[in-house]
């Protein structure tokens, strides 16, 4: 039985490839039957790299979306209306600004999903913007949250009701017993190529464990968010000596993801990035029984259970992230011991079953 409200959802759906649009587009195909819900799709970006970026093509998105928001909910009185908040960058945050201000007075309840978690903290250190963005964001009936140590956003707004719904991902295909006498580490990087994902601090890495006489192979997959970085970590790469141990693939998706999680032993998570939210690859990496060693850091401290299914290390300290993969390394049985228990972790928190359940309970309650 559908919900006696309609749910108008205004988000992303693949491509590109990201774990906000990889989300959104499950969880409008898990609730579909029993929410009569319609899904206005925001395409603002094809590619991970033009994400918050300028183009006029944007601006004629933008009016495009208001124009048909606005319809359905003059169609559809006393709607719910789903919206996930921008990135806290100054042009992503504009947008949402002149959308929400437009199209919220016709909505009857308003819930937002910060997928891209701290517009709040960007909001609060630019106090010219901060009136007219709390009338845009302010006081929605729902706002959820991915994880404990995500920014406040939703008590920065003053929600009505937050909630924390981890993500939660079906994966294909899972390896849940691995070979323990392959000496070679094979260690697996997967999102996008910039320097705050931790790029450079995994070359470095790389660099020590070669030091120190550790049998690796490194591989990445994900698109470089712009060409100086890639030409710097291909210069320092071939300095370095690690052309051999250390691949970048580009983008893979669909079965040649899978196959490249099925060959790894170990996922290596290096992001300092500022406004990590939780990082969906984390948990594909567990789903295939491979354990998760990653920055001590907003997103991965609320996955990664430290010497139990990985290990957390300070972020940039590569000494560290070098002695946790080199104990990998140098004990297999650790490597099996330590993924499975990341599988057994996925199963029992971080399935599409649990955030799609998790999502009807609370939708429920805010469509009465």
């Amino acid at each position: 039985m559908t919900n006696s409200r309609k749910l108008i959802i205004v988000g992303q759906t693949p491509p590109p490839y990201n774990g906000q649009a990889k989300m959104i587009l499950q969880m409008i195909d898990g609730l579909r039957g029993e929410f009569d819900l319609l899904h206005i799709r925001m395409a603002y970006s094809d590619s991970v790299v033009s994400a918050g970026k300028f183009g006029f093509s944007k601006i004629v998105h933008l009016f495009h979306l208001i124009r048909e928001t606005r319809r359905a909910l003059k169609k559809h009185p006393s709607s719910v209306l789903y919206y996930p908040p921008a990135s806290p960058n100054l042009i992503p945050v504009l947008r949402d600004i002149l959308f929400l201000c437009v199209v919220r007075p016709l909505a009857g309840k308003t819930v937002f999903h910060f997928h891209s978690g701290g517009v709040s903290e960007f909001i609060s250190r630019h106090a010219w913007i901060k009136p007219v963005a709390m009338k845009a964001y302010g006081c929605p009936d729902l706002a959820i949250e991915l994880g404990e140590s995500c920014p406040r956003d939703g008590k920065f707004f003053g929600a009505r009701q937050v909630f924390i719904v981890p993500n939660g991902i079906d994966v294909p295909l899972s390896v849940e017993n691995r070979e323990s006498a392959v000496s070679r580490l094979k260690i697996l990087y997967v999102g996008i190529h910039t320097e705050t994902k931790g790029l450079f601090d995994l070359l470095a890495t790389a660099g020590e464990l070669k030091r120190r006489g550790v049998d690796f192979e490194i591989r990445t997959a994900g698109l470089w968010y712009t060409d100086k970085e890639r030409l710097r970590f291909e210069e320092l790469r071939a300095r370095m000596d690690l052309r051999d141990e250390v691949q970048t693939l580009g983008q893979k998706t669909g079965g040649d993801l899978q196959s490249l999680y099925a060959w790894a032993d170990v996922f290596f998570f290096p992001t300092f990035y500022q406004w990590e939210t939780f990082g969906i690859v984390q948990l594909e990496a567990m789903a295939y029984g491979l354990p998760v060693v990653a920055s001590d850091w907003p997103g991965p401290k609320d996955v990664v259970l430290d010497g139990e299914t990985g290990f957390l290390c300070p972020a940039r300290d590569t000494m560290k992230f070098a002695d946790a993969l080199q104990s990998l390394a140098e004990d297999r049985e650790l490597v099996v011991r330590t993924g499975q228990a990341g599988r057994r972790r996925y199963e029992q928190f971080y399935t599409a079953e649990c955030f799609i359940g998790k999502l009807k309970q609370i939708l429920n309650e805010v469509s009465v």
